[in-house]
């Protein structure tokens, strides 16, 4: 199952995301992105934390967020909290 993560959904203003079929996969892209981009050390990108923070954000679908077709929900009586 694919897995995919986003800068956006650590908080950056950056369109950059990643998807791919294994943890290596994806925690490879983030950080060669974050060493390019956004100024992280080698060092900062061995840290525990950093990587815990990544593995989090981590979505696993069989489609990527973006291709989702939406549902219409309107004839439900569920109201969203």
């Amino acid at each position: 199952m694919a897995m995919t993560i986003a800068c956006a959904d650590m908080g950056y203003s950056c369109g950059y995301e990643v998807t791919g079929e294994d943890l290596g996969q994806i925690l490879s892209g983030v950080k060669h992105h974050s060493l390019e981009f956004h100024g992280y050390t080698e060092k900062e990108l061995e840290e525990v934390d950093a990587v815990e923070q990544w593995k989090g954000a981590i979505r696993q679908a069989s489609r990527p967020g973006t291709s989702r077709t939406p549902r219409d929900e309107s004839d439900r009586d569920v109201i969203p909290h």
